[in-house]
């Protein structure tokens, strides 16, 4: 996936899920069963989310895609502060200025970081 496409994911997928659930918040979306388990997707309740915060975390993630990438697949190295200071010292300058999104990413990745679809999914 080029970075033209990582970039637009990481800015329109977060804010893409929050809308509709506005509408929808509370309605189940589907049902996965395997085996005995089984997983309801439900609406998001986006009335917790601070749209001023997402818009700034997608506003650094389009200029980083590689980070806002990794952070997808691995959200734990939000709190490293080897991983923000040492590897990408522009997340941990980032951070430094914006600890409340910080904060708000650890409690709640999913609100700021989405795994991309693999192509063909």
């Amino acid at each position: 996936m080029n970075r033209i496409s990582i970039t637009l994911l990481a800015i329109a997928l977060p804010a893409g899920l929050a809308a509709p659930a506005f509408a929808q918040e509370g309605r189940t979306l589907g049902t996965v069963v395997n085996g005995n388990t089984t997983i309801e997707f439900k609406a998001a309740d986006s009335s917790d989310i601070d749209l001023q915060k997402l818009q700034t975390w997608s506003t650094f993630a389009s200029a980083h895609p590689d980070v806002a990438h990794e952070l997808a697949y691995k959200p734990s190295l939000i709190n490293s502060d080897s991983y923000t200071s040492r590897k990408h010292p522009e997340l941990g300058e980032f951070f430094s200025a914006h600890p409340d999104i910080r904060e708000a990413m650890a409690e709640n990745p999913g609100n700021y970081v989405a795994i991309p679809p693999r192509p063909g999914e």
